[in-house]
């Protein structure tokens, strides 16, 4: 039991690093790799949202937001996002993204406009 207790722990504390930090690393990747290629997860959106703030999933690797809800928005450390739009609207999410909530820290997308692109890709998935 306490085995697992300390894994758990260990697990939030490098879910929390990892999640305020910004890495070149993701950065770097191409917008079409953080796209899904596998048939198991068709909910995503085949195409991303562009807008004056730029490429969605591109925004998303930048703030490494894939290292708390996965590549595909699977979910880990952080919920799995796959259907989010289906349960927060394009504000909810905006807001979300805005302030945090919970052990997601707020502030991690800047600009105005990527954090709406962002939240208007979020909203269309269902």
């Amino acid at each position: 039991m306490k085995k697992l207790a300390a894994g758990m722990m260990i697990t939030l504390v490098f879910g929390l690093t990892a999640c305020g930090s910004s890495s070149d690393t993701a950065s770097s990747k191409p917008a079409d790799q953080a796209q899904s290629t596998s048939a198991g997860s068709s909910s995503l959106s085949s195409s991303t949202t562009t807008t004056g703030g730029g490429d969605a999933k591109a925004i998303m690797a930048k703030s490494s937001c894939e290292s708390c809800h996965g590549q595909n928005l699977q979910g880990g450390a952080g919920p799995n996002l796959q259907k989010v739009g289906s349960k927060l609207s394009e504000e909810q999410i905006v807001k979300q993204i805005k302030n945090g909530s919970g052990s997601m820290p707020g502030g991690l997308i800047k600009d105005d406009k990527d954090i709406q692109t962002v939240a208007k890709y979020l909203s269309q998935q269902k």
